[in-house]
C-alpha cells in the first residue's frame, strides 16, 4: 500500500479524525496573518493548511500522488524532494505537514527550501514527535499510527540541520497530549488528562511545530516569481488558490 493510501485511511480512523482537526484548527489560526505573494504546501495527504491565510498565490505539491486521490485533488502538483521547481527567493510561507515521516533525506528536501524562501520568510513544520505520548506506540508495532516511528525526527536534529543552513528556529508549540488509541469512548474517558499533561510534561504532545525564518542576508538575493512547474495533476489553475 503506497504513503498516500496509508494515510487516507489512517485519517478515516476515529484518531485520525481528532488529530486532522487539530491540526487544521492549528493552521487556520496561527498562519492567518503571515502575509506575502507566494505560499506553497507538501504534505502526503489530502489537506490544505494554507485556507485560511491570506496570501494570494498559493501551491500545493505532493511527492506521489496515488491515482485514487487524483480526482480528488486541485491545483496539486507533482514535484521531486531533490529539486523543487520555483526559483531561488521566491516563497514568503512554507508548510511541511508531516513530509518529513516519508523521506529517506528529510535534510535535502530542507536545504531546497532554504533556497527557495526569501529573507525573512517563513518555514513552519508539523511532525510527530518521537519523545512524544504517540511514541510508546513504538513498543506495540505502531498500532494506531499512519507510519512506522523509526523516521520520526527529533527537534533537536532538526536544530542541527537550521544551523547548517540560513535557518533560524523562532518558536515551537506542541501538541495532542492523548495516547494514540483508535477507541472514541477510551478518549472521552482518557479527555481528563489532557491538561495535566500539557502543564507537567510541556514536551510529550504527539505533534511539534516549529516555526522557522530565513535569515536575512545584508547585500539581499535576487528575488523572482515562480515559473517552473512540475507536472500536474487535477483539474485547476497553476497559481490561485490552494484550497482543497
Amino acid at each position: 500500500m503506497g504513503t498516500e493510501n496509508i494515510w487516507k485511511n489512517w485519517l478515516a480512523s476515529p484518531i485520525g479524525q481528532k488529530l486532522l482537526a487539530e491540526e487544521k484548527d492549528w493552521f487556520d489560526k496561527n498562519l492567518e496573518d503571515i502575509f506575502g505573494y507566494h505560499a506553497v504546501q507538501i504534505c502526503p495527504y489530502r489537506f490544505d493548511s494554507l485556507s485560511n491565510n491570506r496570501i494570494v498565490y498559493k501551491y500545493r505539491f505532493s511527492f506521489g500522488l496515488c491515482e485514487g486521490l487524483i480526482d480528488e485533488q486541485d491545483n496539486v502538483f507533482i514535484v521531486s524532494p531533490e529539486t523543487l521547481p520555483l526559483p531561488s527567493d521566491s516563497v514568503d510561507l512554507f508548510v511541511l505537514a508531516h513530509i518529513f515521516e516519508t523521506l529517506r533525506e528529510p535534510h535535502s528536501l530542507l536545504r531546497e527550501v532554504e533556497r527557495v524562501l526569501r529573507p525573512e520568510g517563513k518555514l513552519i513544520i508539523s511532525s510527530f514527535n518521537p519523545y512524544g505520548l504517540w511514541a510508546i506506540n513504538r513498543y506495540f508495532n505502531d498500532v494506531n499510527l499512519p507510519l512506522t516511528s523509526a523516521n520520526w525526527v527529533a527537534l533537536a536534529r532538526f536544530k542541527d540541520w537550521c544551523k547548517l543552513l540560513d535557518l533560524e528556529i523562532v518558536g515551537g508549540e506542541f501538541l495532542a497530549f492523548y495516547p494514540a488509541i483508535n477507541s472514541p469512548k477510551w478518549q472521552k474517558r482518557l479527555a481528563w488528562l489532557q491538561n495535566g499533561v500539557r502543564r507537567w510534561l510541556p514536551t510529550t504532545g504527539a505533534v511539534s511545530f516549529s516555526y522557522t525564518n530565513l535569515r536575512a542576508h545584508e547585500t539581499g538575493r535576487n528575488g523572482g516569481l515562480p515559473r517552473g512547474r512540475a507536472k500536474k495533476k487535477g483539474g485547476g489553475g497553476g497559481g490561485g488558490g490552494g484550497g482543497g
